[in-house]
């Protein structure tokens, strides 16, 4: 008999995906899977659970959100294993489950969809030696995540990362910010910046309309610093899929990127976040794994 690795967090979204469960059970183990489960009580759990488990496994499915894919994904990648990944989407966040196809709270499809479909390879970021599956960002905004209380991402969703950013408004300044690839150095003042492995973050799914998971580039989108009476009409442009196109955006489309913040006198513009995430310190020096993982979904 296959067995299935079933990894979830009981903390992720609405916390309901426990009484989802037995839907699980039943899809697996008429798919021929011995399910083992693994329920994680603390932080850092789930990465040491990977890194000690046995390696025998057919299958590995995560039920939470971004930041808790990417936790498994950086355990798998850290320990070599080459199984194919689940997804089953049950956080605040899910916005590289939206990309693969997946609706949050539809347990039951995406069970069906890991046991009927065959997995596809798709790129994985790195970024100072950490893995990310869907963003890498930095500048204003990128901590709202962090910062939400957990009871408001439970009772408001991703609504209450738009509440959370309301309240940075006040702290809007242009931050200077060195770009460079493979093939140009640019230098310019934003006020965020996003490294795209999808095509949107943050419930915006068509920041970059055009990023693939499975061609070996990032889409890197940079907000310019320019009067914040124009942005609304800049943001409008997000649900049209003109945003990369408006010339208050810096867009590139590379496989490496090396960024630095050049303001030295406030520490917190050198913080980044990967997938919604405490990531690394800037500089960053961001790269590809091309084809790297295996995972289920209709894309």
């Amino acid at each position: 008999m296959k067995k299935c690795k079933l990894i979830y967090n009981p903390h992720s979204g609405s916390k309901t995906f426990k009484f989802d469960l037995d839907i699980c059970f039943s899809i697996f183990q008429q798919a021929g899977y011995e399910v083992h489960i693994f329920r994680s009580i603390q932080n850092g759990d789930i990465k040491q659970h990977i890194l000690n488990m046995d390696i025998d496994y057919d299958l590995i499915v995560v039920s939470g959100g971004d930041g808790t894919i990417n936790i498994v994904v950086n355990a798998m990648i850290e320990k070599k294993l080459d199984i194919p990944l689940g997804v089953i989407p049950s956080g605040t966040a899910n916005d590289f489950a939206t990309f693969l196809g997946l609706k949050t709270g539809e347990v039951e499809e995406a069970c069906h969809i890991i046991v009927t479909e065959k997995p596809k390879k798709i790129d994985i970021g790195v970024a100072n030696g950490q893995c990310f599956i869907n963003v890498c960002a930095g500048g204003l905004f990128t901590n709202v995540s962090q910062n939400v209380d957990k009871d408001l991402k439970s009772a408001l969703g991703s609504f209450s990362y738009y509440i959370k950013g309301i309240e940075q408004l006040a702290n809007f300044r242009k931050i200077p910010f060195r770009i460079t690839t493979e093939n140009k150095v640019l230098q310019e003042d934003l006020y965020l910046f996003l490294v795209l492995n999808s095509a949107g973050t943050g419930g915006f799914n068509h920041i970059a309309p055009s990023a693939s998971i499975t061609d070996g580039m990032f889409d890197f989108v940079g907000i310019k610093a320019k009067p914040v009476i124009e942005l609304p009409i800049l943001f409008l442009k997000i649900f049209n899929g003109e945003f990369v196109k408006d010339s208050g955006v810096v867009y590139l489309k590379e496989k490496r990127f090396k960024i630095e913040c050049l303001d030295t006198e406030h520490s917190e513009f050198q913080t980044t976040t990967i997938d919604g995430e405490k990531g690394p310190d800037m500089p960053l020096d961001i790269s590809v794994l091309p084809r790297r993982l295996s995972i289920f979904g209709k894309f």
